[in-house]
């Protein structure tokens, strides 16, 4: 539906009130559907569906040291047949579908296209953004070219500079927690919200202003 083949606007209609509810989840014997589903709900604008799955598949213990899931059950044909795993004698290792699919999470957590525009931080941890430290992203592909962004933490909010070469048509959409109460300005001027918590940017936008009434 919204992932990967967007056959539907994931931000109305009936897709988007499909998946909305779809928040984190848990690894199952299809190591790639569970990584797909969360996306689906990702793309509706389920925050949780992106930074809990992750966190529940990272801490999975195939992950731990691995980073590689097996195929969760009877490996098909081909030349899995030549690749074992110690868990079980018929699954092989790794399984790059699901390896896929959890780094295009982590990607669409960070940005993803949606109708000409680039929408960020959609998946992030809500504790991210008011933690001491900063968020970077530095050369990460999209349609619109490679987005440079930097989330500084301030007394009463962050700036959010973005300078790579990524111009979407249609500009960002900045997707914060609406526990925040983030308030955003840009060049001076306010910018209303479509909905709490996300605010369109021109695509010329350089730095964002974002204050905090929590």
């Amino acid at each position: 539906m919204l992932w990967p083949c967007r056959l539907y606007p994931p931000d109305s209609g009936r897709a988007h009130e499909q998946f909305r509810d779809i928040a984190g989840q848990e690894s199952g014997g299809w190591r790639y559907f569970a990584l797909a589903k969360a996306n689906q709900g990702l793309l509706a604008g389920n925050r949780q569906a992106g930074y809990i799955t992750l966190k529940r598949h990272l801490d999975h213990e195939q992950m731990r040291g691995w980073y590689a899931f097996d195929e969760g059950g009877k490996s098909g044909s081909g030349g899995w047949g030549r690749v074992r795993t110690t868990w079980n004698g018929n699954v092989a290792m790794p399984h790059g579908w699901a390896i896929a699919e959890l780094w295009l999470l982590i990607r669409d957590c960070l940005a993803f296209e949606n109708d000409r525009r680039l929408v960020l931080l959609s998946g992030v941890p809500p504790a991210w953004f008011t933690h001491e430290d900063d968020i970077r992203i530095e050369g990460l592909p999209t349609y619109f070219g490679k987005l440079n962004l930097l989330w500084k933490p301030t007394q009463s909010g962050a700036t959010l500079s973005l300078d790579g070469t990524a111009k979407p048509p249609k500009g960002f959409l900045l997707r914060l927690p609406k526990s925040l109460g983030a308030k955003v300005t840009v060049n001076s001027q306010m910018i209303s919200t479509l909905v709490d918590g996300e605010f369109i940017l021109p695509p010329e936008t350089v730095e964002v202003r974002v204050t905090y009434s929590q």
